[in-house]
């Protein structure tokens, strides 16, 4: 379906239209529905607007999946007002749930599949037209008119708009639990939770990120694991309290109310090493970060341990004073440091297991190949000789207390 070209897009049109009206089996929602979205992939917007018009010639009842390739044609073509007064005006009447489509017992305002497509965007180059190309009277060939295909530029939109328009799609938000929650890619809830946090919104950001938590499934794989992660730092950064104990307990709280959504929930090192930064500018620092780091890793195990946050825990001891503290996590440093390298020379040694065989030609991520380890064993070293003229500093303190008692 992906390799139709617009000779296969026209051949399937007229099959379409060459079927009877009377054969509704044919000449069907799901069948206008497949032929709409396969212009639309194709840019094919005159064609779209031909089926539409068809459908509605023909008195075939739209549904939901109608309603979102409607909208999604008035978006990529510009119109994206116009899309938006149409599901007003049909939400204003009494029966709008039956006019979109929507099954019987639907509760709430606007469908999420419907207020998603609202997102879409003009395609550059998508919007072409025939310009007739001006020739001098007395030219070769000037009787004969000849044309060219011109790109139509888009208007655009000033800042202004365009807050106006998230601003009025924030409004709409559906925030009433549905399944349909659970069709959202992680990535897209990222993004709609980003918008409503940069329009002020954090509180709706907060709710709807929540709702979707309830409505994934049980079991998440890896890669929504870490898009969900990913959504809950970002409401951690959005916390907008005053530095210090407040925010770090309003951080901790918005982390408790979205781990409660789900239970396949866990945080991760990064986690803890965000809400850590909050307690720079607190007076016992250090303290506060150590409860932190035994309380996570009593809740959630050792994975939200890790090198960096033993490294912020160790700085904000120092800050503090509590060399104590700095000196554990350094010993923690070292012997989990000697581990890996104890490991990495057994492994050496007997061989290992065998590589697996290349399942993709494509090169690892940056930051897979680069772990930037070198820059953190630069921090460490720096606290290190931090912490070893704190020790000398404090010898000496005694020792002339001493002298002069």
């Amino acid at each position: 379906m992906h390799n139709y070209s617009h000779s296969s897009l026209n051949t399937l049109v007229n099959y379409h239209f060459s079927n009877p009206r009377d054969t509704h089996l044919l000449r069907s929602t799901r069948s206008f529905n497949f032929l709409i979205s396969l212009a639309l992939r194709q840019a094919a917007f005159g064609t779209a607007a031909r089926l539409l018009n068809a459908m509605k010639a023909e008195s075939v009842h739209p549904n939901l999946e109608t309603w979102k390739l409607t909208v999604r044609w008035l978006v990529r073509t510009g119109r994206w007002d116009e899309a938006l007064g149409r599901v007003e005006r049909v939400m204003r009447r009494e029966q709008w749930p039956e006019e979109l489509g929507l099954r019987p017992g639907h509760q709430g305002g606007l469908p999420l599949p419907l207020w998603i497509e609202f997102f879409g965007s003009l395609k550059r180059g998508a919007l072409r037209r025939w310009v007739k190309i001006p020739q001098q009277r007395g030219e070769p060939g000037w009787k004969s008119a000849s044309f060219r295909c011109a790109v139509l530029q888009p208007s655009t939109l000033s800042g202004p708009v365009q807050i106006a328009r998230y601003r009025s799609l924030m409004d709409m938000f559906p925030l009433v639990p549905s399944p349909e929650y659970s069709q959202l890619p992680p990535r897209a809830v990222f993004f709609i939770a980003e918008a409503m946090i940069q329009l002020g919104n954090r509180a709706k950001a907060l709710e709807s990120t929540s709702l979707y938590f309830q409505m994934l499934p049980r079991r998440l794989s890896r890669r929504q694991q870490h898009v969900v992660l990913d959504i809950i730092h970002l409401h951690i950064r959005a916390v907008t309290e005053k530095s210090g104990l407040a925010r770090h307990f309003a951080q901790r709280r918005v982390i408790s109310h979205l781990l409660s959504a789900h239970p396949g929930i866990r945080p991760s090192s990064k986690t803890l090493f965000l809400i850590l930064a909050s307690l720079r500018s607190c007076k016992r620092c250090g303290t506060v970060a150590m409860k932190c780091f035994k309380a996570f890793r009593t809740r959630w195990g050792p994975r939200t341990e890790s090198s960096v946050v033993r490294r912020r825990i160790a700085s904000l001891s120092i800050k503090e004073g509590r060399l104590d503290i700095a000196a554990v996590m350094l010993k923690s440093e070292r012997t989990l440091y000697l581990q890996k390298q104890l490991w990495r020379t057994q492994r050496d040694i007997t061989g290992g297991p065998s590589p697996r065989a290349f399942t993709r030609l494509l090169r690892r991520p940056t930051g897979k190949i680069f772990h930037g380890r070198g820059a953190e064993n630069w921090k460490w070293q720096t606290l290190k000789r931090k912490l070893f003229m704190l020790k000398q500093r404090r010898v000496k303190d005694c020792a002339m207390t001493y002298r002069v008692t």
